[in-house]
Order: C-alpha cells, then structure tokens, then sequence
C-alpha cells in the first residue's frame, strides 16, 4: 500500500514539473505514466493541471475530428453562462428609471434628465454614457447586473432602474462577418485512433513509432518493433536496423529486400502500428496558443483545431510553418476553404512552430453576391478579384450602380460609382478597408401587364408596343364562367409619381369588334380585372379603393363613388374620369328585379366656400337613363352616392304548407297579410274527421325564439350543477338524491327540441268568433282527425295513453297509469289541452268550472318532477322553467309526429 502511494505521489510531482506554465500537453513516456494510474488516482493531477478526466482519457496520439458548427448555430456570442442574454458594444438599451415617491420633487436637475424610459446606445466597447451621471461600462452584464451597476452610482441611489436589451442585428455592409472564421467555431469532439487512419506512403519513420513485422513461408511469426531513441529496430534473428528517418515505402522496400537475402524461404509484411506523438508549439493569433502534443499524422489544420482555431484578427492566408529556425510553407485557408486545395496543409514535424500573424489587408463585399463577407487579401488587388472570392455576384445585381466606401489619406469616408459592366471599374484597385456594394435591382417587374380577378389564368404577362385587351383576353375561355363582360376594369399607373387612374371597358364589345374603342390598347405596368356576375366583387375592388383613398390630396379629393340599393352589387367604386350615372349602374352590376326603374336619388356632398361641407339630394330620372337619355345621366363627382329605391310592395315568394284532414292538403303560395281562414276556403275545407280542437300551427320564428331559452336554460343548469358539485357537500342522502334528480333532467333536456307551437282556436277562428291569424311565411299547419283516447306523460309508474272515457277525471287516468313516482310533484301537475294550451291547478277552475277534474279527447296529463326536492341544489325556480319547456315540448311532439 505504501509503494502504491508513493508511485502516485512521484508521478504526480513528475508532471506537474514537466507540465509547469505549459497547456495541457503530454509527452508519449509522460502519457504512458498517467495511463498506469487507476481513474480515481488520474483525476487528481488532471485537476491540478486545469484539465478534466474525460479529456485525460482521450488517446493524444490521434488527430482531431472536430463536429462542424450549424449555419447561425452561434451568430451572437451574447452570454457568459447558458442563454442568458448579455450586453455587447453597439446595442441598444431600454432604461426605465423611477424615483420613490416621497423624494420626486427633490432630486438635481441632471437625474430628472434621466427618469422615465429612454434608449440608449452603447458605443463599441460597450459603455453607456449616462448624462450627468458620466460614462458606466455594462458589457457583459445582464439586465439584472445592469441595474445592480446603475444603481451603484451615487447620483442614482435609491432608484429604481429596470434595464432591457435590444441586441444590436446589424443590416447591409455592417451585417458582414470575416470569412473564413466559422471553421473553428466547432468543438473538438472526438479523436481518431491512428490506427483507423491508412499511414502514407511518404511518412517519416521516428523515434516512438510501431512497426509491426510478420513473417510468413517458411517461419511465421509476428512482431511488434518499436523505434528506439536512437531510431534503431531490433528485428529478431537479424539485429538492430536503422528506422528513423526514412519515409515508410522506402522502408518497406529496404526492409523486404534485406530479409529475403537473410531468411532464405522466408517473406515479410511490414505495417505501421501505434504511431508517436510529437509535440508542437501553435503561437501567434490563435485562440489558445501554446505547446501541444499530437499524433506524428496530424497536420497542420489538425493542430489549429486543437488550439481552438484563429482570432479574428489573426490571418487566415499566411500561416507560417517554422521548422529549425527556417519558415518551411506558409498556409493559405482560403485554398481549402474556396477550392476544397489540401496541398499546402503540410505534416508536422517534431519540434515544428505553427505562426499566426495578424491579419493582412482586408475589404468587404455586400449586396447581391454570393457570399457576401469581410475578406483578407493576399495577392489580390482589384474588384474584379474581390468578386470572385466572393463567389460571383448574383443574378439581380445591378451592375451599372456599385458603390465603394473608402477611408481616404484624409480620414474622411468617401464613396465612389463603380460600374462593374466597365473594364476600369473591375479592375480599380482596392485599399486596405474598402467596402464594396452591389446594388440589386428593384424588385418590381417592368414591361408586362397583369389579369386578375374572374380568369382561369391569373398573373403577370409580357406587354408588347401596340398590345390591346383582347390580346390579353382572347375569348371568354380564357375567363370563369358566368363573366361579368359589361363592366371590366383597368388600373393604370401615371408618370412621374405612379398615380393611378381607372378605366372601365365593355368586353363583350371588344369581343365582338376588335378595332373598337371598348379593344383598349394596354400600357405597360396595367392591371386587367375581369368581376363574376355570381360572386360579391368588393374584395376585388377594396385594394383599388384605398389606393386612390390615399392619393387624395385638398385640390384632388378621392376618386371614389358610391352605390346602394337595389343593384347586384351595391358598394364603392373608382370614379374614372367623365364617369356618368349609367356606368355606375353597370358597375354595379346593373338593376335587380326589385328596383324601383322610374326614379333614383343622388347625394351629393360639396364644401361651400372652403367652409363647411353641405349635403344635396338630387333625384334621378332613372327611366330615361336606362333609354340613353344624356340629359337626364348626369355626370359623377367625388363622394357621390346613387341610392335605387325598391318596388312598393315587393316581397319574395311565401309559402306554407298544410296537411292532414283538409280536401286538398300540400304546399300553397300565400300573399301577404293572408289568414289562416282565407287558406282553409282555398284548401276546400274539412273532411268530416277534422279534429279542429286539436289544430296545430307551427311558426319558424317561434321555434328559433324557444330553441333559445331552451339552450340558455340548458347552459345555465350545467353551470349551476357544475358549481354545485365542486361545492363541499355534506353527503347525507337528500343532497346526493336531488343532484342525481337535477343530472337525470339534465339529460332529459338535452335530447328536447323546441317545437314553435303557436295555440289556435281554429273552431273559433273559422265560426268568426276569434280574431283570424295572418299567416307567415315557412308556417306548417296540421288537422288531426278525431282522436280516442287521453296520454299520461311524466312522473307516474307507466306513461302511456288511455282511451278516452268521460266518466273518468285527471286522477282517475293517472291512476291507471299506476299511479305517481315518489319524485312526482302532486300540487303541479299540468293538463295540455288537444290546442296546446296547458292548464295549472291555480287555472282549472276558470277552464273548467265547478268540476277541474274534466278532461277532454286528445288532452295530455303531464305530472312534472317535484322542484322542490332539488331546492338544496338552490335551483328549484330554474328547474321549474325547465320541467314547464319540457312538458309543452313532449305534448307537442306527441300531436305532431307528422312534422
């Protein structure tokens, strides 16, 4: 135990001496000795080494395989810890600062500059320069530490600062990264083993190097030859043979040859196995500068990666290999990173020195190229050049009109037209911190027109000299069916500003003749809207409208007008220029069938004397506008609004519908204000088993106002059950009883309709006795024949309907349908009459005189659910409503199954 500890402690001491002001880099004998080390015993020097244990097992013999960085995966490095957004130099922040209430009259002028919310912008370092309260640098810090930082300030004491970062997201040149960098913004993530990487041909055998020799023939055998320091092999029944130094084919060929010559009957393969490590020193730019032990395959990319990659302002394009004092290449990235060129990333030697210098001459490149960026330059000196590191512009540049920013020998930022169509522009000569700008070209199509609306090909077409409409539109297969072809609009755009105006066309005319001035002829950049004769044309027109709505100016007011009434399509409307009544008319799809065709009215709106704005109301003689009358189709202005009356006495088509026992029964057309008794003389009258008692009139608008308190009644007891059952409720027998109650109604509820009954007394109405019912439109009436018998509905043991007998009272039936439940409420029960009217008790005695027990042919006994018992549930008046919609429901239903 004792040897143990002191193996641990002396090879603890050994690397921390040997390992003393470096970075974490092992020698081969240095590894080997941490190796012999349990994982317990490993972690403790690799702690006091900076390193971690996961790193320590990592075999340093491998080059790098680093996992490549997202697009954007790291566009901000904005945080110190996780995701925490922190600030940098050029952001903006949002200070809100607040003095308590007690001190606001008492601050300095100088604090009150700064309370309230205001921006601010931290300059490239990062400092916020607070007026009267001085320059405070806040990058790196979160909003919370910002505040903590403002708040450390004497003058601002005692406030309260809340802080908000708006990170800088810079747009055009300034949105330009160094190229190049991304490619170290990997991690290091694994290592390749060396024995997984083929050994080239021209690799230089070194001390620490495994070469594996087997022998096969006459003697087999297999051997693993280390390379001693001295760079000898000692092969077994030949003796020691020199190694290091010599490329590996050149030893393999040398090495073959010697054996066949020593070992008669004996051949040799000879591999590499576990290649040494060496150690190199990366200086200069580099992320992590310092000395490094790689495998003997790595080469010079490989060490940049294990360093972390280059600073921004190190060079990518002159990365110096030393080798004893001696500059042995110089590294161009840009070889490898625009042509996929490895030539120049040379293997390392051991002892080799990778230089990073600071960055060279750079210029930048923005706009419409394919890669815009900041580039360093090496031997290139034009625009010309900078274009094609920048991979080519693109399609939509606008070569006429580049721009380069310069700082000239002044200091002053000056810029100059580049035209990149010319020799002289591609071949200016650029400076160290030039900046070109491609321009793109405008994002708007010229020299075509547009088709929009009701076509079967809607979009863009070429505009040719000469071209008309019909050129555009052919036929009307090019358009939807049912086309509106009187009224087709064209929107034009004017010079210099690209006003527009609207033109209106008839294309059945230039269907039909072609040289016509209906064939508009097109200008370039117009617009062709086709309206369907079927669908509402105001989402067509709604873009038009607001455009020339926002064109309106005090001596050109809004080319808008107005129509409303009884035309297809009544809305707004471009006022084009002469426009008259009658092509508003057609713009509005012309007159319905309800339009009044002898008179229309006009408003009119006008500014008197640039003071007040008036309203005149001019009538129209429409009759002689629809025969051409020019006199009478007066001549639009602005805001002007045609109203088309409606024929007196219109109305759509009612009908109703009866059935039953009537001569002739169906669906009859009625007039307006026609009765009930006038449809029973046109029907023929009664058949001789009309039971008129029991008459039933259905009315829509009846039904929809009951389906609606029924359905707000329903919602209400699911509210008032659902807030009752999240109560606490004692759990004694009544309480759980009456909730089952309220949630059986509940149910029941749910599957009743509303009927729409309307209560007639068609005996009385038809004897003249009672006033006539005007009938409506969609009423369904129905005669029942004469009934036999009397139902029973609701709480009793066996709802069912008895025959009639009028020797029996109400409870006389009820008995015979067994009697009432325990649920059922006695003091309530309602009697339906065959007419639908229902009787209470507290109503029976003026109904039915001295006996209330009568009941009649074709009445429905209803025995409700008692209400009471739900009164824990403090629902008894709602469910009471409800039990009486139920009631009149299921009566109704049971009359009129026919419906």
């Amino acid at each position: 135990m004792h040897l143990k500890n002191l193996r641990f402690l002396t090879i603890l001491l050994i690397l921390s001496i040997a390992l003393a002001g470096q970075a974490l880099s092992l020698t081969a004998d240095q590894m080997q000795m941490l190796q012999q080390l349990t994982p317990q015993e490993r972690q403790a020097p690799m702690q006091q080494l900076g390193g971690d244990q996961s790193v320590a097992q990592q075999p340093l013999y491998s080059p790098q395989v680093v996992q490549p960085i997202a697009p954007g995966a790291t566009p901000r490095p904005a945080t110190l810890s996780g995701d925490e957004l922190r600030a940098q130099g050029g952001d903006t922040l949002i200070l809100t600062i607040n003095p308590p209430a007690d001190q606001a009259d008492q601050l300095p002028g100088f604090v009150n500059d700064v309370l309230g919310s205001k921006v601010y912008r931290l300059d490239h370092n990062g400092i916020l320069d607070l007026n009267g309260v001085g320059k405070i640098p806040v990058a790196g810090l979160n909003v919370e530490e910002i505040s903590a930082r403002l708040s450390a300030e004497p003058p601002l004491k005692g406030l309260t600062i809340a802080a908000r970062i708006l990170p800088l997201e810079p747009i055009g040149s300034l949105a330009n990264e160094p190229f190049g960098y991304d490619l170290f913004k990997g991690a290091p993530t694994t290592f390749a083993p060396a024995t997984d990487i083929p050994v080239p041909a021209d690799y230089i055998i070194g001390p620490g190097d495994t070469i594996i020799l087997q022998f096969f023939g006459k003697e087999n055998a297999r051997y693993s030859l280390v390379v001693t320091r001295e760079g000898m092999v000692q092969i077994p029944k030949i003796g020691p043979v020199s190694a290091a130094g010599q490329r590996f084919s050149e030893l393999q060929k040398k090495w073959q040859n010697y054996i066949n010559k020593k070992m008669i009957g004996v051949r040799a393969s000879i591999t590499m196995g576990r290649l040494r490590s060496i150690r190199v020193f990366i200086l200069g730019e580099a992320e992590r500068p310092g000395s490094y032990t790689v495998s003997a395959l790595s080469t010079m990319t490989n060490a940049l990666f294990v360093s972390g990659g280059i600073k921004h302002i190190g060079s990518l394009r002159q990365i110096q290999l030393k080798r004893g004092g001696q500059l042995i290449t110089e590294l161009d990235l840009y070889d490898l990173l625009l042509k996929g060129d490895t030539s120049g990333d040379v293997r390392l030697q051991p002892g080799d020195v990778i230089f990073v210098p600071p960055v060279g001459r750079t210029v930048g490149i923005a706009g419409a190229v394919r890669r815009p960026a900041i580039y360093e330059l090496r031997n290139e000196k034009s625009v010309n050049e900078l274009i094609n590191i920048a991979g080519g512009l693109l399609p939509t540049a606008l070569k006429e009109s580049a721009q380069l920013e310069r700082i000239n020998s002044g200091g002053d930022r000056v810029v100059i037209d580049v035209n990149l169509t010319d020799i002289n522009g591609l071949t200016m000569v650029l400076s160290d911190g030039d900046v070109l700008q491609v321009r793109s070209v405008l994002d708007r199509v010229e020299k075509v027109v547009k088709l929009a609306g009701h076509v079967e090909r809607p979009g863009s077409y070429q505009w040719r000299k000469g071209m008309r409409l019909t050129d555009l539109v052919d036929s009307v297969d090019d358009l939807k069916p049912r086309p509106d072809l009187n009224y087709v609009l064209i929107k034009r755009e004017l010079p210099p500003d690209r006003r527009i105006e609207v033109h209106s066309v008839n294309l059945a005319q230039a269907f039909e003749n072609r040289d016509s001035e209906e064939n508009i002829q097109l200008q370039a950049r117009d617009e062709v809207v086709v309206f369907s004769l079927t669908e509402n044309r105001a989402d067509l027109l709604r873009p038009i409208v607001a455009q020339l709505r926002l064109q309106a100016r005090s001596d050109d007011p809004e080319h808008v007008v107005a129509i409303g009434g009884q035309v297809a399509f009544p809305g707004e409307y471009p006022l084009e220029k002469g426009m008259k009544v009658s092509e508003l008319l057609r713009a509005g799809g012309n007159l319905t069938q309800q339009a009044y065709r002898l008179e229309a009215e006009m408003i009119r709106y006008q500014v008197i004397e640039n003071k007040v704005r008036e309203t005149s109301r001019i009538p129209l003689d429409l009759a002689a506008i629809m025969k051409g009358d020019a006199t009478n189709d007066r001549e639009l202005r602005p805001f002007d609004t045609v109203n088309v009356k409606q024929v007196a006495e219109w109305w759509d088509r009612e009908t109703i519908e009866i059935r039953g026992e009537v001569m002739f029964p169906g669906r009859y057309v009625v007039e307006k204000g026609e009765t009930l008794s006038e449809l029973i003389e046109r029907v023929g009258g009664f058949t001789e088993r009309a039971f008129l008692k029991g008459a039933i009139l259905v009315r829509e608008e009846l039904r929809a106002k009951e389906q609606e308190q029924l359905d707000r009644l329903r919602e209400r007891l699911k509210g008032d059950l659902a807030s009752i059952s999240l109560q606490q409720m004692q759990e004694d027998t009544k309480k759980q009883e009456a909730l089952a109650m309220a949630q059986g109604l509940l149910t029941q509820m749910e599957g009743t309709k509303a009927v729409g009954r309307l209560v007639i007394d068609l005996e009385a109405i038809v004897n003249g006795v009672k006033t006539d019912i005007v009938l409506q439109n969609n009423d369904r009436i129905f005669i029942p024949d004469n009934p036999q018998e009397v139902a029973v509905l609701g709480e009793v043991n066996y709802p069912t309907s008895h025959v009639f007998d009028q020797k029996l009272t109400r409870d006389d039936y009820i008995n015979h349908s067994g009697g009432m439940t325990y649920k059922a409420d006695k003091k309530r029960v309602y009697v339906v009459k065959a007419n639908g009217q229902v009787l209470s008790p507290k109503t029976t005695s003026t109904w039915f005189g001295k006996n209330p027990q009568d009941i009649h042919v074709g009445d429905t006994i209803v025995v409700p659910l008692d209400a009471d018992r739900i009164r824990p549930l403090f629902l008894w008046s709602s469910i009471a409503q409800i039990v009486y919609q139920s009631a009149l429901a299921i009566a109704a239903f049971n009359s009129v199954g026919a419906f």
